[in-house]
């Protein structure tokens, strides 16, 4: 037998040993070639909150974001270094949790091991693990949910452990980011159909699933409130909802005139979509000077603003939705250039993950396009296939934060890139199964 045919049997007869060495090694390679911590705006945000969290110390603090992550840099004692190897472990565990969804899914052993090394060598998911931001994390805890929500659905009947896990994932997830209350609400409206097709009635163990996370959700939302007078969930809603007024900044009220006239003032002087996303917040100083106003109050006055200002342009409001919406199937790559130990490497790098991004982006056109069929296919048959649950997920998050913001808006669909792999793959494989059963029938 050759070296080769050796090889790839070892590899089929271990596939989780293949993912992980694979994992592990590509993640080395990176270590060598760039070995640079990415830090962002967010992560200072991140930081402070954490800060405040080891020092149990939490009064006063303008509730700029939830303590989910901070969490986890506590438990890393602060270090970037220590967060980063938490993440390059949970995104190797991703790995694993996603070739056992795939088997769960009925996928053969060849598919699953072939999506999930893909997904083991795509760089820019590896990249997200050196920066101090929550997509690894959030990654890892979605991709756990939807085991956890597939077993339930699959196995027909489940135990009260398996709720349990679903829920605490779910406040895991809320913690992170305040925006998968939804995901928790989605669930719960998905087990209740589950147990409804089954012939049950409404059970504590799955309303659990929601009211858990909404517990936390309106519980840090009342800590906001103590600390900043405002009952939300974040501090920055107010920013948010304004990025989405950018293209029609001016067009506002007489009452809101000065901060339409102020926003539009910086949305003119730069070109680039990226730019002009994110104008608000090169706004803020001089608007903060202009109201006299905090940051919770800034926010809650930007609220308003734009409230009164959708208002009077709903037309270009749905159009800034759309492209917001469109932004959301784009695909991510975090990183500094400049920051590469071995600078010749960034060129070799920069290339493969040029390729990459293009065949995932292929992919989750691919999933787009599938969408409709995944979903009423699943009703027709009054059946929860995999697909149209993958399929309902990522289209409502979609819909929620085209409608809440405008800027980095991949950043939203990063966490449900595998399972949108995992969608697309099980529909080619029942497609591939169809084929074959007709050629077999001629």
């Amino acid at each position: 037998m050759k070296k080769a045919d050796q090889i790839r049997l070892w590899c089929t007869c271990n596939p989780v040993k293949t993912i992980v060495i694979v994992a592990v090694f590509v993640r080395l390679l990176i270590v060598i070639l760039y070995g640079h911590v990415t830090l962002y705006p967010d992560s200072e945000d991140y930081r402070a909150l954490a800060e405040r969290l080891q020092d149990f110390n939490p009064a006063g603090y303008e509730g700029a974001r939830p303590p989910g992550y901070p969490l986890l840099l506590c438990m890393a004692g602060l270090s970037n270094f220590v967060t980063v190897i938490f993440q390059l472990v949970m995104g190797a565990g991703t790995l694993v949790v996603a070739y056992k969804t795939l088997l769960l899914l009925d996928a053969d052993k060849k598919t699953a091991l072939i999506v999930t090394v893909s997904a083991a060598v795509y760089l820019p998911a590896v990249f997200f693990e050196f920066a101090i931001l929550t997509e690894t994390f959030t990654l890892l805890i979605i991709t756990l949910i939807f085991r956890l929500l597939f077993g339930i659905v699959k196995g027909g009947t489940a135990g009260s452990g398996s709720y349990v896990w679903l829920a605490l994932l779910c406040v895991c997830l809320v913690l992170i980011k305040m925006f998968y209350i939804y995901l928790a609400a989605l669930l719960f409206l998905l087990l209740l159909w589950h147990n409804y097709q089954s012939g049950k009635l409404i059970s504590g163990k799955y309303t659990m699933v929601l009211l858990a996370p909404l517990f936390v959700f309106l519980g840090w939302s009342y800590v906001n409130k103590l600390n900043t007078g405002y009952f939300v969930p974040t501090t920055f809603y107010g920013f948010n909802i304004a990025q989405n007024c950018v293209r029609f900044a001016d067009k506002t009220t007489d009452e809101y005139r000065e901060i339409g006239e102020t926003y539009a003032k910086y949305r003119d002087e730069h070109s680039g979509e990226k730019e002009i996303a994110m104008t608000i917040w090169e706004a803020c100083p001089e608007l903060a000077e202009r109201t006299g106003l905090s940051f919770p109050g800034l926010s809650k006055k930007l609220y308003d603003y734009s409230i009164a200002t959708i208002r009077k342009n709903p037309a270009d409001y749905l159009e800034q939705v759309f492209i917001s919406w469109r932004d959301f199937w784009k695909t991510s790559l975090y990183w500094e250039t400049d920051s590469f130990s071995i600078s010749g490497s960034k060129v070799v790098v920069a290339y493969v993950c040029y390729a990459e991004r293009i065949v995932l982006q292929l992919v989750k056109i691919l999933f787009v396009l599938l969408m409709p069929y995944n979903m009423i296919a699943a009703l027709r048959k009054r059946e929860m296939t995999p697909e149209a649950i993958i399929s309902l997920a990522a289209l409502t998050a979609s819909l929620l934060q085209a409608f809440a913001t405008y800027g980095t808006n991949s950043r939203f669909s990063y966490p449900f890139e595998i399972l949108m792999a995992t969608s697309v793959a099980l529909n080619l494989s029942e497609y591939c199964k169809h084929r074959t059963e007709r050629k077999t029938a001629r």
